[in-house]
């Protein structure tokens, strides 16, 4: 077929379908009766009062306290740790819990890798992350542990295992 034959086909295919398209619109009935709608009274809307929120000086007071302990970043300033997670921390001897910090890590997959060997080992472990001299650092831990001579005894066991010198710290949920 010539490209001009093959042209004109395209056209009269193109022409046809508009035609069935369109014509039927041209004899169509009219949609029906419009309904006309009165327009609305004004209305007097009355204003609420504002309410005071309760206790909104107390809730104040608390955000204030609340910033006093917690830096910009979601950090405690006391220990470093972020809000949330759990806190270790060598001066937490008082906690009544232990747990043995293995690693501190600038690179988050670092510490993720060795989380990831301790527990396919059987040890609970667990990332937490923490604010040190300005720099955020990610903590592993194993623990907790009830008494501070068992977190002592699993240090001595990390250090042969895993070649880590790890640190027996305060933990608190």
């Amino acid at each position: 077929m010539e490209i001009r034959t093959r042209d004109r086909v395209v056209g009269g295919v193109f022409l046809a379908a508009l035609a069935v398209i369109l014509v039927p619109m041209l004899f169509d009935e009219s949609p029906g009766p419009t309904l006309e709608i009165e327009p609305m009274e004004e209305l007097d809307i009355e204003r609420v009062p504002e309410i005071p929120l309760p206790n909104a000086s107390a809730a104040a007071t608390k955000r204030d306290e609340l910033r006093q302990i917690v830096d910009e970043d979601g950090f405690l300033v006391e220990y470093g740790t972020r809000v949330g997670d759990v806190t270790i921390d060598e001066s937490l001897d008082d906690s009544g819990y232990w747990a043995v910090q293995l690693g501190s890590f600038r690179e988050e997959d670092k510490a993720d890798a060795l989380r990831v060997r301790l527990q396919s080992d059987g040890q609970r472990t667990w990332i937490s992350q923490a604010k040190i001299d300005g720099e955020i650092m990610t903590r592993v831990a194993v623990g907790p542990f009830n008494e501070r001579d068992a977190a002592e005894s699993f240090l001595e066991v990390a250090a042969s295992q895993y070649e880590i010198d790890g640190l027996v710290v305060g933990y608190k949920p």
